[in-house]
């Protein structure tokens, strides 16, 4: 017997009809592992699922495996949406997206994990997932609503815990390789007791004093787990990257206009609270390592299912990049600067693979750069941008717009044989409240943001780090829960807040360098590119992030098939996905992975291990993919193993 996934990626579908002697040879591939005539039926029928996906929609998923349940009902800010970009950061790029109310016993049955929202229930729902988990099927539920306790292993407790602490356990299987500090979360937990439950995480009401509530839950069900979070991973992760919604429009550390950073300054005049990033926790990507418990929870549950394939962060297997920029106020040190990294990077390199020293210029339309110049090093791989200047005032979205309107077309017509600008830092890191700018920048073809900064000096201290949790560049959302096609890619180092760059801890992360362009030296820019050509970390321009983000996420896995040592799986790779990487557990229960082939080819693969789970490593090309899952009679062509960080 062998479990049988039917989403099939529509993405795919396409490329099969371009492309008919692939299929037919897709086709020869599933009767070598034994796929039968019904589940084949099932896997062709099944595009026409209500959950198939909406294509450029980033609210919804290519298909796969994993469903994604939200409600549309549940209240606001309701941020069920946010785990699609949840697991695109973290490579499932083979899930769904539904609305409780079209889920059926039918739908669910073509799952192996269903990613639960916060939501109420209703009975006949709270039914309708404990029979499918205690069939087999693999539930984790957010804050979940007390009638699946039961289900669930816990047992509720008066009251809840917000903007809190936890710890995860590092001992348990889905914790090894995860930081062992506390941790911030942000929003209220509810507080629960264990009754069967293992608890792979606890509550903590201050950074050093634990509770005895869980925080993370993981119970066996009949034939199924289920685990449960206490609290509403993406409202937290949404919160630590975005701040204070409460704070959104408020001028909180005295230094006029309104910044990101005024989201998390705790010190008001007349409003003192705590910071909402703990300064002493700030070198640690809180977020980056809760939707990464997220992502091992993930593996750990399906393991009596299909093993499940995932993309790496960046290209080439890199473990960090720097993205480059700085800002040009008119004072034309942008040229200098961009010689500087030419000289820098490698002889023959190559720009597409990341190995040469590239940036950003956020340039004002005044800057004495000519067009000609500015052509040339776009051809070179550099970005020239608009610095958007809003005068240093506030704005709301009207305002933002009419600015927008004007500085816009001027810059174009100056820069004319130049690409649009397609990211963006405005000009006194104006950020006046939650997600207008972003909104305004998605309207005008803008789709990463560098605006977010991590200032004053005072505040800083001195400390490198992460004052958003996070050195992931993910999507903006909405305060309804609805996500805005913009990336975040906080500026996390510059040059104006006093700090010292280089930390220690060594976190994956994509790391945002402001070092401005108004003179040709600088310290800062000399500084990190040196540290990174010395460790081998790729320096690129925010524009060449965003196209690797758009490629890495419109690539996808599909077409699954498991019959207990065999897995079949199509990928679909972007073809702006240079260097993509494909990444698969190399045990699976009892099983080690023996092999992997392409279109019956085998192909070499290294071996990592993340956050405490090892992977097999292989470029993810386009194509039919088999892996082989037995007895280790072999060792991998190639054998790397890298710390958890």
């Amino acid at each position: 017997m062998f479990t049988q996934t039917t989403h099939m990626l529509p993405l795919y579908l396409r490329a099969v009809c371009a492309n008919p002697a692939a299929f037919a040879r897709w086709l020869r591939g599933l009767h070598r592992i034994r796929l039968s005539c019904c589940a084949l039926a099932l896997l062709l029928l099944s595009v026409l699922s209500p959950v198939a996906q909406a294509v450029g929609d980033p609210n919804q998923g290519p298909g796969g495996p994993i469903l994604v349940v939200t409600s549309s009902t549940s209240g606001t800010p309701n941020f069920g949406k946010y785990y699609a970009e949840i697991l695109r950061t973290e490579g499932f790029n083979a899930f769904a997206v539904a609305d409780i109310s079209a889920v059926t016993p039918a739908v669910l049955a073509a799952y192996d994990v269903v990613l639960l929202a916060k939501m109420p229930l209703a009975a006949a729902q709270v039914t309708l997932l404990s029979n499918w988990v205690t069939a087999g099927g693999n539930l984790i539920a957010m804050a979940p609503d007390s009638q699946l306790s039961s289900l669930l292993g816990i047992t509720a407790a008066s009251g809840t815990l917000s903007n809190a602490y936890l710890a995860i356990d590092t001992g348990s299987s889905p914790g090894n390789g995860l930081v062992n500090l506390t941790m911030q979360f942000h929003g209220a937990a509810n507080l629960h007791s264990v009754t069967g439950a293992q608890a792979l995480a606890t509550l903590y009401s201050a950074a050093g004093t634990a509770t005895s509530n869980p925080a993370v839950t993981l119970n066996l069900a009949g034939s199924g787990k289920a685990a449960a979070f206490a609290y509403d991973l993406a409202t937290s992760i949404v919160y630590t990257r975005q701040g204070n919604p409460a704070w959104a429009a408020q001028e909180r550390d005295s230094f006029a206009p309104t910044r990101s950073n005024d989201k998390f300054f705790g010190n008001a005049t007349g409003d003192v609270q705590p910071d909402w990033i703990d300064l002493s926790k700030v070198a640690i990507p809180q977020a980056d390592e809760q939707q990464r418990l997220l992502a091992n929870l993930i593996l750990h549950m399906n393991v009596s299912k299909q093993p499940l394939p995932r993309f790496w962060y960046f290209p080439n297997g890199k473990k960090a990049v720097v993205i480059m920029s700085g800002d040009d106020h008119g004072n034309g040190g942008t040229a200098a600067r961009f010689e500087q990294f030419k000289t820098a990077s490698p002889a023959g390199c190559s720009v597409a693979n990341w190995e040469c020293v590239r940036g950003t210029s956020y340039m004002y339309t005044s800057t004495p750069i000519s067009n000609v110049q500015a052509a040339q090093y776009q051809a070179e791989g550099f970005e020239v941008g608009l610095h958007v200047n809003t005068s240093c005032a506030n704005f709301d979205a009207a305002s933002l717009g009419s600015f927008y309107a004007l500085q816009v077309p001027e810059w174009q017509a100056k820069y004319s044989s130049v690409l649009p600008p397609s990211t963006q830092r405005h000009h006194c890191v104006v950020w006046s409240d939650w997600t207008s700018a972003a909104e305004v920048q998605f309207n005008n073809g803008m789709r990463l943001d560098t605006t977010y900064y991590f200032w004053p000096p005072s505040w800083v201290g001195n400390v490198p780090g992460l004052f958003t949790g996070s050195a992931m560049p993910m999507r903006f959302a909405r305060l309804d829960g609805s996500l805005i096609d913009v990336f975040q890619a906080a500026t996390q180092m510059t040059d104006e807040s006093g700090q010292t760059y280089v930390g220690i801890e060594g976190y994956y992360g994509a790391y945002t360098v402001n070092a401005h362009t108004d003179l040709a030296a600088s310290p800062e820019s000399d500084a990190v590119v040196a540290a990174a050509l010395a460790r081998g970390v790729p320096v690129v321009s925010a524009r060449q992030m965003l196209s690797w983000l758009d490629a890495r996420n419109a690539s996808s896995f599909g077409a699954f098939s498991w019959n207990g040592s065999a897995l079949g799986f199509v990928l679909t790779r972007d073809n702006a996905a240079t260097g993509l990487q494909a990444m698969l557990p190399t045990q699976w229960g009892s099983k080690v992975l023996t092999g992997i082939s392409r279109a019956g080819t085998p192909i070499t693969h290294t071996v990592s291990t993340i956050k405490g789970v090892a992977y097999a490593f292989f470029s993810a090309e386009g194509g039919i993919y088999a892996a082989a899952y037995g007895v280790d009679t072999t060792a991998p062509l190639l054998s790397v193993t890298s710390p958890g960080q």
